[in-house]
């Protein structure tokens, strides 16, 4: 009989890089030694900040630290001490210069009927959150909306799970107050809540470093320059996409310009993102083969042997990156039925069928194809340029009569055998080719 876990709380400890350098060099050899040639005192403090599973790490951006409780308050909250509230509040409240030591976190934007996730997930060795602070007279960057959670935001299980008397059985024992998950967005809640409870058997947790604002006082200061150029290339090759994307948006714009007919901005909004997707620059899904984005394989334990998921797989996707042009890289998929492009015009809610959309879509990647290849537009030895020569892009759909170049979504597990197994390495025959995500479906690989 398994006897009850204690769940645990945020944790927030100062350290000095003394007692922090053995975890950084962990994950961050070059920057641990970087530092290490400052060797900089105990004024240069640390926080070390552990935030369980589904932990609201920025709420629309504001930054949340655990208090001597173990609450989780904004960054400006009096239960904090005075020095962790005047040292990590320099970044327009949000977060400080950040390091990731342990599991990841995910920082997307949430709307009422879709999450956006900004980038992959923030794995550990991960530097982030610099560019404001060594930019302070040219940048214009705001704080925007955008929420961070420790472990992944945007994860959702394939099969449905919306049996009544069943998710009743996960409520009773787990505590779970959310009703059935009608929507894909609505799993992680799910799984969220089932984490917290006492009878949960895997314990999970994040960790991040964060440095306080006297780190970036000496910018002048010859003996600092290696840390703050590490941070500003670091910023700089992070932000590639970003500041690429206005003339990306203009050689997209002159392909549409000479395109028979004019395709809806929904269609031209997810070609767009695709051919990001495909570059590397913005990521899709793929299903979880570690725990790194949270306590998962326990929660496809608890599908498989308590909610009595008997007929596929408990496969959970989550956010990855493509890596284009590495042989070995994981296929990643964009879903029709769970849309996260990241640019969505008003006039993408008027849509035809899924099946014409995913028509449409081909289509419309097949004619950026053709113009890119040709290097009409100077692109060639980019990201841009190689996409179409280093990636392929496979569309499918199911239960309908399919159009030409299409595939049917049973045929996905045939070349990514993840989409059948779970994470402690059980493989199944069948696939849940029925399943929303997979209706109206593009892999990348």
């Amino acid at each position: 009989m398994c006897l009850p876990m204690e769940h645990p709380l945020s944790q927030l400890k100062k350290l000095t890089w003394k007692e922090a350098r053995a975890e950084v060099h962990a994950v961050n050899p070059k920057l641990a030694k970087i530092i290490d040639a400052i060797d900089p005192g105990k004024r240069y403090w640390l926080a070390k900040v552990s935030y369980p599973y589904g932990s609201l790490v920025m709420k629309r951006a504001l930054l949340m630290l655990p208090n001597a409780q173990g609450t989780l308050v904004p960054v400006t909250d009096p239960s904090l001490p005075s020095e962790i509230r005047e040292g990590l509040s320099y970044n327009l409240l949000s977060n400080p210069v950040s390091l990731v030591l342990k599991n990841t976190f995910e920082i997307f934007v949430p709307l009422a009927d879709r999450i956006i996730p900004l980038g992959g997930l923030l794995y550990p060795g991960t530097a982030f959150g610099a560019w404001r602070i060594l930019n302070l007279e040219h940048t214009q960057q705001p704080a925007f909306i955008w929420d961070m959670t420790a472990g992944a935001r945007s994860v959702f299980m394939l099969p449905k799970i919306t049996e009544v008397k069943k998710h009743m059985l996960l409520k009773k024992k787990y505590g779970v107050a959310s009703n059935v998950p009608l929507l894909l967005m609505d799993h992680w809640e799910v799984f969220r809540q089932l984490s917290k409870h006492s009878q949960f058997q895997q314990p999970w947790q994040a960790e991040i470093l964060y440095f306080p604002k006297q780190w970036f006082e000496h910018l002048e200061d010859l003996s600092w320059i290696k840390f703050y150029t590490y941070f500003q290339n670091n910023s700089w090759v992070n932000a590639e996409f970003w500041r690429n994307q206005p003339l990306w948006s203009l050689i997209f714009s002159l392909i549409l310009n000479d395109y028979p007919g004019r395709p809806n901005a929904y269609i031209m909004d997810t070609v767009k993102y695709l051919i990001h997707m495909g570059t590397g620059a913005l990521p899709g899904f793929a299903a979880v083969q570690d725990d790194l984005a949270g306590p998962l394989s326990e929660i496809q334990r608890i599908y498989i042997e308590e909610y009595g998921l008997s007929s596929y797989p408990p496969v959970i996707m989550q956010p990855t990156l493509y890596n284009l042009g590495y042989e070995k890289s994981k296929p990643v998929y964009y879903s029709l039925q769970f849309p996260n492009a990241v640019e969505f015009k008003p006039s993408s809610r008027l849509r035809s069928s899924n099946i014409l959309d995913l028509h449409e879509i081909r289509s419309l990647m097949m004619r950026c194809e053709q113009e890119l290849q040709t290097n009409k537009f100077n692109v060639e030895g980019t990201a841009l340029g190689e996409v179409f020569q280093k990636a392929k892009f496979d569309y499918f759909h199911n239960g309908v009569e399919l159009h030409l170049g299409m595939k049917n979504s049973a045929l996905m597990p045939q070349e990514d055998k993840s989409l059948v197994a779970t994470i402690s390495g059980n493989t199944y025959t069948k696939f849940p080719d029925m399943c929303s995500f997979v209706k109206g479906c593009v892999r990348v690989s």
